[in-house]
Parts: C-alpha cells; sequence; structure tokens
C-alpha cells in the first residue's frame, strides 16, 4: 500500500471516453455513494443488479429528461476501483454528458482528478504501482509492439519477475540480521564470499532488467529520427518517400525547406517520428538562418540522424559542416541520387546506404538500418518483458548500486551493521518498482499524466 493515497471516502465521477462527439459515452461514478446517486436520477422497469446492464431514462429530479442511457452497477470490491462502480453509457454528444455529469455533482458527487479511478484501485490493491503505469501505456500505445509490452506489465509481468529476486533479498538480510541479533548464541553468521555471491547474482539478474530499458525506452516513446543535409541534396523527397506520403514540398530551388515537418510512421513495432529540416548552410537570409537554428535543434535533440549527401555534387564544407555536427551522436549516412552519374567514391569508412529517393531504390535496407538501430538494445530470450519506464529504471539502477557497494562491503569483512543499510536501501528501491514504497512526489508525478475519467 503506498505511503499516501488520496480521499477514497467520497463518490467521484467523470466522463471516461474521450473528448468530442460520438454513438456512445460513458460517465464513470466510483465511491460509496455511486448506486444511490445514479437511482435518484434513473428512471428504469428493472432492478438495480450487480453486473447486469440496466436500459432506462436519466431524469434527474425536477428537471427535464436527459437522455435514453444503459446503468451498468459493480458491487465492490468487484470492480476496477474496488469501490462500488457505476458506468453510465449515454448518447456521445459532449453537452449531454456534462449535463449529466453536472447533475450527479450536484448530487453529492465529485469531480475526479487525473487518474483517480486507477489510483483507487491502487489503493484497494486491484494492482500494483507498476499495473496502474501500464494501463496508461496501453490507453498511449501506437503500435501493436506497444500494446503488447503494456497488456504485459498490465498482468503483473514486472512483479512476477521481482519475487524472486526480492525474496533471494529478504534471505539475505534474514541471515546477516540474525548473525547480529544471536551473536550471543554463537549463531554462525553467514560466510563472507558466499553472502556476497548470493548479492551479486541479485545484482547481476536486476541489472539484465535495467539494461532493456535501452530498447523499452525508444519502445515507449518511440524514435526521434532528424533526416539532416545542406541544402538540395534530397532530404524532403526521401522524408516523403519514408512517410509514404507527400508532406514536404519538393523543389529544385535551394532553400525550400524552411522549418521542420513531422511525421510518425510505423517501423520494426516502434513508432518512428521523422523529421525533414532546412538545409544546413551558411546564409543571410533571416528567415532560412531561423531554419538553419531549428535544425541543429532537431538534431541535437535527435535519437538518430540520417545525414543526406548528393553523389551527383562533390563534397563541400556544407556537407562537411552538418557530418561535424553529428560526429559524436547516433547517425547513419544516407548517400542520395544513386540514379544519377556519381561526382565521388565513398572512401571515408561510413557506415552509409546508398539510394535514390525519385527512383525509390535503397530504401528497403535503409529501413533495415533503421530497425537494426532499434534493436540494438533488444534483451535476450531470457528476458520476457522490458522496462519502458523511467521511473522503474531509475529505481533498478539504485538497487543494482546498492547491491555492489554491499557485496563488496561484504567480501572486504565490513561490519553486517553497514552492509545492512545498503542493502535495506536496494529493498526500498524494489519496493518502488512495484509501488510497496511509495512517496507523494511518485504518485503524484505518474497520476498526473493519465487522464481524467481514468
Amino acid at each position: 500500500m503506498p505511503d499516501k493515497v488520496y480521499p477514497v471516502d467520497d463518490t467521484i465521477v467523470a466522463v471516461s471516453t474521450p473528448h468530442g462527439r460520438g454513438g456512445i459515452g460513458v460517465i464513470r461514478l466510483s465511491g460509496p455513494d455511486a448506486q444511490t446517486l445514479v437511482e435518484r436520477s434513473f428512471r428504469s422497469s428493472e432492478p438495480f443488479e450487480d453486473r447486469r446492464a440496466r436500459y432506462g431514462v436519466f431524469h434527474p429530479a425536477g428537471d427535464e429528461a436527459l437522455d435514453r442511457v444503459v446503468v451498468t452497477f459493480f458491487k465492490a470490491p468487484h470492480s476496477y476501483t474496488g469501490e462500488d462502480v457505476a458506468e453510465i453509457s449515454a448518447h456521445g454528444n459532449p453537452l449531454i454528458l456534462n449535463m449529466i455529469t453536472s447533475a450527479l455533482v450536484s448530487g453529492g458527487a465529485r469531480r475526479a482528478g487525473a487518474g483517480e479511478f486507477t489510483l483507487r484501485a491502487l489503493a484497494h490493491g486491484k494492482m500494483d504501482l507498476a499495473q496502474a503505469e501500464a494501463i496508461r501505456d496501453f490507453i498511449d500505445a501506437q503500435t501493436q509492439t506497444q500494446a503488447r509490452a503494456a497488456m504485459l506489465q498490465m498482468d503483473g509481468a514486472l512483479s512476477k519477475r521481482m519475487h524472486p529476486e526480492k525474496e533471494a533479498l529478504v534471505g539475505v538480510i534474514a541471515e546477516l540480521e540474525a548473525g547480529i541479533d544471536f551473536a550471543e548464541d554463537e549463531i554462525e553468521p553467514p560466510e563472507p564470499k558466499r553472502g556476497a555471491d548470493r548479492i551479486a547474482t541479485i545484482g547481476r539478474n536486476l541489472a539484465a532488467l535495467a539494461n532493456t530499458f535501452q530498447y523499452g525506452r525508444l519502445l515507449g516513446k518511440g524514435l526521434c529520427l532528424a533526416i539532416a543535409g545542406k541544402p538540395n541534396v534530397g532530404k524532403s523527397s526521401l522524408f516523403n518517400r519514408l512517410v509514404s506520403n507527400d508532406r514536404a514540398i519538393v523543389t529544385e530551388f535551394p532553400g525550400t525547406t524552411r522549418d521542420v515537418l513531422t511525421e510518425t510512421v510505423e517501423i520494426g513495432g516502434v513508432p518512428v517520428r521523422f523529421a525533414d529540416t532546412a538545409g544546413v548552410r551558411d546564409v543571410l537570409d533571416t528567415v532560412e538562418a531561423l531554419g538553419v537554428s531549428r535544425t541543429l535543434a532537431t538534431v541535437a535533440e535527435a535519437d538518430l540522424t540520417l545525414v543526406v549527401l548528393d553523389s551527383s555534387r562533390q563534397l563541400d564544407d556544407d556537407d562537411r559542416a552538418v557530418l561535424a555536427t553529428v560526429e559524436d551522436r547516433p547517425h547513419l549516412v544516407v548517400i542520395n541520387k544513386e540514379d544519377l552519374p556519381a561526382q565521388w567514391e565513398e572512401s571515408n569508412g561510413w557506415n552509409a546506404v546508398r539510394v535514390s529517393a525519385l527512383a525509390g531504390t535503397g530504401l528497403d535496407q535503409l529501413e533495415r538500418e533503421i530497425t537494426a538501430y532499434i534493436n540494438e538494445g533488444l534483451p535476450s530470450d531470457s528476458e520476457t518483458f522490458v522496462i519502458t519506464n523511467e521511473r522503474q529504471q531509475e529505481a533498478l539502477k539504485v538497487a543494482v548500486d546498492k547491491l555492489e557497494c554491499a557485496a563488496a562491503a561484504l567480501t572486504e569483512r565490513v561490519p553486517h551493521e553497514m552492509v545492512l543499510l545498503d542493502l535495506y536501501a536496494a529493498l526500498s528501491a524494489v519496493g518502488e518498482l512495484t509501488g510497496e514504497v511509495a512517496t507523494d512526489d511518485i504518485l503524484d508525478r505518474i497520476f498526473s499524466t493519465f487522464c481524467i475519467g481514468k
């Protein structure tokens, strides 16, 4: 149970479906008065029954009927939040949904905050913190691979993965504590090397899980890929080919692209946000100079940059300037205009792909190279899921660091009281992963990113 849980003794209400017009809009209530508040305004010939839909009219006392609706009631603890929950399925008109919600608020309900339904589910033990975060990720998923990873977490994969490591850690702590508490009874303390080896094994297992974040970060947030180069090397043509859409204007005149254009497509199960940038060169034009400035900023923030060079023209200082900006950053050289006679030969040992954006050749190989970069951090088969959450990775890193310190201290025969300080710190970090240890700041940071009504 988290250290802090928002008030759970009142009844909250919110529209749980997205804003806008649609066939159906769902209003959710959770709390001790959920059934009572709905019954005051709901007219139906059928009695309330747990987990059974009822059809009727929402008709607040003293007001005219607002809508014909379907109400489903879920009796605690067999509901999403673990409390009494009522869901009203009305027509998806924002005006009507707001009027029904306002009537329920007037009756005594409180408008829910962001993620408050899920926070109540956490408070009532319906899920752990990692599962709660996965619900948000599942809702935000843009690809099947993202959805599959979130589903694993929603099913408690992280908690199951952490359970043996936590049990092993608790076992080591118990042995060291026993050696201290019962020293006068001549209980043999654990042999230092054996204890250090056990701690090191736990640390390696947690480190392997933490390392999945290299791939998981890209899977969770997507890959930001900038396309950079001097003017007229074919950046916009390449951008249009990669996103399968004529998004960027293509002309023979240099400096056509003045701003950063973005489009997202799926590659290897990961959302890839391509950014077509202004050509980099020394310019006097104020607007184009601003575009170049934005290009450099985009490249600095990108996970990967495609540096486009024109094989039909000699390399010049502008080309070299672009290459210099990515020298210490992940990048891939794309030699374009392979359909034209080459004016220079590749001789710089670049990781390069030769393409023709005009003819569409070489694009399959380019996509394979991008996929290879994405999959570079793909975990081994021993890990059935990946960490996509920076908070979880930070907690794992703390646990691993503390375990390394404890193992080293035990090997050097540091007093067990000092070793236990690191082991308890590691145990606390492990608890943060699933929410057994959760501060106000952690909960606020997580649930502030949820939508209202979830």
